[in-house]
């Protein structure tokens, strides 16, 4: 775990809802990998949030780091931050993999983003799903090549029969109010879909609040099937659902 300060570069804007920052860096940068988040403070020290929010890469554009942040927060060109990362696992992809779909559910799906350049650039096709909130997310800016689809509240979206089957891997990215109860939707409706659920298949990606990164305070810790439990900072953010107790399994 590092801390390294990098300055807003530029600021640009997806849509009202979603801006995109450009980050110089020093440190890191070709480290990170779809998966990886940051733990950031902005400069001079301003504590309120008081604790460090947590930031998605999107992408590295001519050597800069591109973040995603909500629309409605002033940011300036110059502006100084402060990164503490990596944090997390980086995604786990099988070896072999022709067909992914991605999943928000009432939310953002910003922290899958980055992975759609490097699963195109491996002949994988992408298919990005978008549910309650995240239909606000602009989709102009992505690669032609990602199929997306606008689903209802119950997940339903065109071809989804076709999706679900095709799909290799699955990771699903859920409202943070409660990730387990929505997580166990998720998996309610891929189990109605399919004949089994194998390991590996279905992720899902937490976006749990994290006052540390580093596995100390445990405010991160989610419980699995039996005894086990793991922590998102360390393990995460992507865990497999079979491992999950969910709700709806």
């Amino acid at each position: 775990m590092k801390e390294v300060r990098a300055i807003i570069e530029r600021v640009t804007r997806l849509n009202e809802h979603y801006q995109r920052l450009h980050l110089t860096i020093e440190d890191f940068i070709t480290e990170i990998k779809p998966g990886h988040s940051l733990l950031v403070r902005r400069l001079p020290e301003r504590w309120d949030p008081y604790l460090r929010e947590h930031w998605w890469p999107v992408g590295i554009q001519g050597g800069a780091l591109v973040i995603e942040r909500p629309g409605n927060i002033i940011y300036e060109p110059g502006e100084v931050v402060s990164l503490l990362g990596l944090v997390g696992q980086p995604f786990r992809w099988k070896r072999t993999l022709r067909h992914v779909l991605l999943l928000a559910y009432d939310c953002a799906p910003t922290p899958l983003i980055m992975s759609i350049p490097a699963l195109l650039s491996n002949s994988v096709s992408v298919t990005l799903v978008l549910s309650g909130s995240a239909a606000l997310y602009p989709t102009k800016h992505l690669p032609p090549e990602v199929e997306v689809f606008q689903a209802d509240d119950q997940l339903a979206w065109p071809n989804r029969v076709m999706s679900v089957g095709w799909a290799d891997q699955v990771f699903a990215v859920v409202n943070a109010d409660d990730e387990l109860k929505h997580f166990g939707m998720v998996w309610k409706i891929f189990s109605g879909l399919r004949s089994e659920i194998p390991k590996t298949y279905l992720y899902g990606v937490f976006q749990a609040i994290q006052p540390c990164g580093v596995g100390a305070c445990q405010a991160c810790l989610v419980a699995q099937k039996g005894s086990e439990s793991s922590l998102i900072c360390l393990d995460g953010p992507a865990l497999d659902m079979t491992t999950l107790p969910l709700e709806s399994s």
